[in-house]
C-alpha cells in the first residue's frame, strides 16, 4: 500500500487541478471558415463548371484507349454544353459600357464556336482510337479555355 503522504499529495493535486479546471474560462470557439466568396449564379456558371468536371475527367484519361467510351461520353458533356453556353452571354457583358457589349458578345460566340470545332476533332480522335492526338487535343482545350476566360470571364467569378 502506498504511503499516506503519497496518497495525501496525489489528492491535493487531484483537487486543485479540478479546481483549477472548473475555473478556467470555456476554451474559445474556433475560428470561423472563412466564408467563401459569392458570385452571382448564372446558368453559363453551371454549364461551365459541367464543362469543366468533363474536361478534368478526359485529362485523366484522354491515353487510356480501354476508356474510349467514357471519354467519348465526356466528349458529349462537352459538346452540349459548350452548344447551350453559346447562346447565353457571359456575365462580363454587363460589367462593360454599352457600347462594347455587341463586339464583346460576337467574339464571346467565335470563341465557343473555335471551342466546338476542337470538340468535334476530339471526339473524331476518341472514335478512330488515336489516343495520342486526342491527349495534344485535350492540351489545345485547356490552352483555349485560358484564353476565352482571359477575354471573356468576369472578376467576379476569380
Amino acid at each position: 500500500m502506498k504511503s499516506p503522504s503519497r496518497l495525501l499529495a496525489t489528492l491535493t493535486l487531484f483537487v486543485a487541478g479540478s479546481a483549477a479546471f472548473a475555473t478556467d474560462p470555456a476554451p474559445a470557439a474556433p475560428a470561423a471558415a472563412k466564408p467563401k466568396e459569392k458570385h452571382p449564379e448564372t446558368e453559363l456558371h453551371d454549364r461551365m463548371e459541367k464543362m469543366e468536371t468533363a474536361y478534368k475527367k478526359l485529362r485523366r484519361q484522354a491515353a487510356d484507349v480501354a476508356l474510349n467510351s467514357d471519354s467519348l461520353a465526356q466528349v458529349a458533356v462537352l459538346r452540349e454544353n459548350t452548344e447551350a453556353s453559346a447562346k447565353l452571354e457571359p456575365f462580363l457583358v454587363t460589367e462593360i459600357p454599352a457600347a462594347d457589349r455587341a463586339k464583346m458578345v460576337e467574339g464571346y460566340k467565335a470563341k465557343m464556336g473555335e471551342l466546338l470545332a476542337l470538340i468535334g476533332q476530339l471526339e473524331a480522335a476518341f472514335k478512330a482510337g488515336q489516343n495520342e492526338a486526342a491527349v495534344k487535343l485535350v492540351k489545345e482545350l485547356h490552352d483555349l479555355e485560358e484564353e476565352g476566360h482571359k477575354q471573356y470571364k468576369s472578376k467576379s467569378f476569380k
